[in-house]
């Protein structure tokens, strides 16, 4: 019985973020700096959430992950996890396009010489990425957050994005439709070394 719920509590949450993820895919995303060729104008996202998926996947680093939708949530534990799909929001937040150099201001943070902090923000409200705001420690990425919005007739959805080498990452979303009223889910992951 216990089971039984556990697959309907799991299939929920399953539907839940497909459907905020097929409202992302909707939208054209940068393609990676790395395949065009070209060095990236911004901080190259898609390059180093690549990276990390390698590293993680070779690596075979287990995790614990909770789930939630709405107010239930699930709880996993000592997962071996494919992190090329767990990561691929990240990955399609890059904003190293071309035809986007002049609509993101970059704001950097310098003490004594070394980078701490780079934040990039949205001029244009229709861009999927809004904010990505890195910080550094020892010259290494040491927290990345991203603000996602993606605004249609029939939806408007917010996504909060936030990574920390070695230590996990986090994805919550909010999901307004004008049909369905609000819905919200969130994802927890927290690497086990």
């Amino acid at each position: 019985m216990v089971l039984c719920q556990k697959k309907k509590l799991m299939l929920r949450y399953f539907f839940g973020f497909a459907l905020l993820m097929l409202t992302w895919s909707c939208t054209p995303s940068a393609p990676a700096s790395s395949a065009q060729g070209k060095e990236p104008y911004f901080f190259d996202i898609a390059g180093f959430f690549n990276a990390e998926i390698k590293t993680l996947n070779k690596g075979k680093v287990k995790a614990q992950k909770t789930v939630k939708y709405n107010a239930k949530a699930d709880h996993l534990q000592n997962l071996s996890l494919d992190y090329e799909k767990e990561l691929a929001v990240f990955v399609h937040s890059d904003i190293n396009k071309l035809s986007w150099r002049e609509k993101y201001t970059a704001d950097t943070l310098r003490e004594a010489g070394e980078i701490r902090s780079i934040t990039y923000k949205a001029l244009d409200e229709q861009l999927k990425t809004q904010k990505i705001a890195i910080s550094f420690a020892d010259q290494q990425v040491d927290r990345i957050a991203i603000r996602n919005h993606l605004k249609s007739i029939i939806a408007s959805t917010w996504q909060e994005l936030e990574y920390r080498p070695l230590k996990g990452y986090q994805v919550h979303g909010k999901q307004t439709m004008r049909l369905n009223g609000v819905g919200e889910m969130g994802i927890e992951v927290e690497f086990v070394q």
